[in-house]
């Protein structure tokens, strides 16, 4: 410790830091001919188109936000009308009483009428 103590008695005790001469009085005449020149831009002009451009894209934006949940809010309502239409027509057919051999014939008589038949088989019937 106590050299520690003796080598810091040894330190100068002067400030090592220096300032030039009237370096503060002409700090600001040095600072003002370090810069550049100032230019004076003239404004632009902004047309009414360029002033009103970003409240008509937000505009359009909220239109077709709201387009987008009428859409969707539509194919809701049309798939729940669906479901139900389909309960009704599942209760229709369950009260009809046909055979199996009716209801086979049925089907056959659709499938030719339609042409899936010829299409099934690739054949071509003419009548």
């Amino acid at each position: 410790m106590e050299t520690r103590i003796n080598k810091l008695s040894e330190i100068d005790r002067r400030n090592p830091f220096t300032v030039p001469e009237n370096y503060f009085s002409r700090f600001n005449e040095h600072i003002m001919t370090c810069l550049p020149e100032n230019k004076i831009e003239k404004t632009k002009k902004v047309s009414l188109w360029g002033k009103t451009k970003p409240w008509v894209y937000m505009a359009a934006m909220f239109m077709g936000i709201f387009f987008i949940i009428q859409l969707l809010t539509k194919d809701a309502a049309n798939q729940a009308v669906t479901l139900s239409s389909t309960q009704f027509t599942d209760d229709y057919w369950s009260t009809i009483q046909i055979t199996e051999e009716e209801f086979y014939q049925y089907l056959e008589e659709q499938l030719v009428n339609d042409g899936y038949y010829d299409y099934m088989y690739n054949q071509i019937y003419t009548n």
